[in-house]
């Protein structure tokens, strides 16, 4: 009986060896970042180190991390070249003119390869070491073109300085509204962004539309999938100042009125419309009223500097590149975004 059970169990093991040896590996996905930048010397090195240290896994892996920028006059080449020489996969791609950023999102569609493309701005932070991860294996079905990262704006806390109010107030609005429908003209955001190659390789961004408008319209014109991802999560922070979140709304209201002339009204007004989209909004401005009335004020300002064409040459151009500051994580945040705390 002893000889039996020996001989099954070594047939057990031979068996279970050729059965591994004819199961198809799953092929790794190449995963390349590539980080738009002008003037982000503040900023740049902060993403670095989160994009540098991020975990992969069997399926994917990043192979190239590109920092494109655009003829930066400050010290953002710099520190790109120190973590190039820490780090082979980080790459320098310096225009020598300065063009904008959907010439920097262009420049990267054309230099990569890999199967998946993730554009972050520069001034974004990952929340946990795993974001990217959670972000790219939406694409596990060989089917999805698009995801949407999961971003969070850093809390104010009891601050009182305007723009952080009117900028968390705005998060907190696009967020109640993302909940009620993942893509409309009113959630989007190209902070952080993954491509398929199938999708992005068909893509050349016009400079007087919004890089992000312009890759979320064609997504949803070709009927191809998008994914939300909101475990995927990527923090970013408030505008400098009030002046800086009035100039966003001058610029969104600009691209969106380019945008109706470049896909069609219907599109906008019907398949990325917000269904309930006042009530929202006023019952987000009954539950923060401090800093709803702060982000009114920037809406209203905003929509003067829209009608009197303030600075519509630059936002035709693609040169709408916003001031930023440092973004700082608490080491208690990352472990909430881990699971950690609760």
């Amino acid at each position: 009986m002893k000889v039996a059970s020996k001989d099954t169990a070594e047939a057990t093991i031979v068996l279970s060896q050729i059965i591994a040896k004819e199961r198809p590996r799953q092929a790794v996905l190449t995963v390349d970042v590539a980080i738009p930048a002008f003037n982000e010397g503040s900023c740049i090195g902060d993403l670095l180190d989160d994009v540098v240290t991020a975990k992969g896994d069997d399926r994917f892996q990043i192979q190239h991390i590109y920092v494109i920028s655009d003829s930066s006059t400050d010290q953002t080449d710099d520190i790109v070249q120190q973590f190039a020489t820490r780090d082979q996969r980080v790459k320098l791609i310096r225009k020598q003119e300065r063009k904008g950023k959907q010439d920097s999102i262009n420049l990267a569609f054309s230099v990569t390869n890999a199967d998946i493309l993730v554009l972050i701005d520069a001034d974004v932070r990952l929340a946990s070491e795993h974001s990217i991860l959670k972000l790219v294996q939406h694409f596990r079905d060989c089917k999805t073109a698009l995801v949407q990262g999961g971003l969070v704006r850093v809390r104010p806390g009891l601050s009182l300085y305007p723009a952080k109010q009117a900028g968390y107030f705005d998060w907190i609005l696009v967020d109640r509204i993302r909940r009620q429908k993942d893509m409309s003209w009113w959630s989007i955001d190209g902070r952080v962004m993954a491509l398929s190659r199938d999708f992005y390789q068909q893509l050349s961004l016009p400079l007087y539309l919004a890089d992000d408008q312009f890759i979320f319209y064609s997504c949803t014109q070709q009927r191809s999938k998008f994914i939300w991802a909101e475990d995927a999560i990527f923090n970013y922070g408030p505008s400098v100042s009030i002046a800086d979140f009035s100039h966003q709304w001058s610029r969104y209201f600009f691209y969106t009125k380019q945008s109706r002339y470049y896909f069609g009204k219907g599109l906008i007004a019907n398949e990325m419309s917000v269904p309930a989209l006042r009530r929202t909004i006023i019952s987000s401005i009954i539950r923060h009223p401090f800093s709803g009335l702060m982000w009114i004020a920037c809406y209203g300002i905003g929509r003067v500097e829209f009608m009197r064409r303030v600075n519509f040459k630059e936002y035709a151009s693609g040169f709408f590149w916003t001031k930023s500051a440092p973004l700082m994580i608490q080491a208690s945040e990352r472990l909430r975004y881990e699971g950690v705390i609760e």
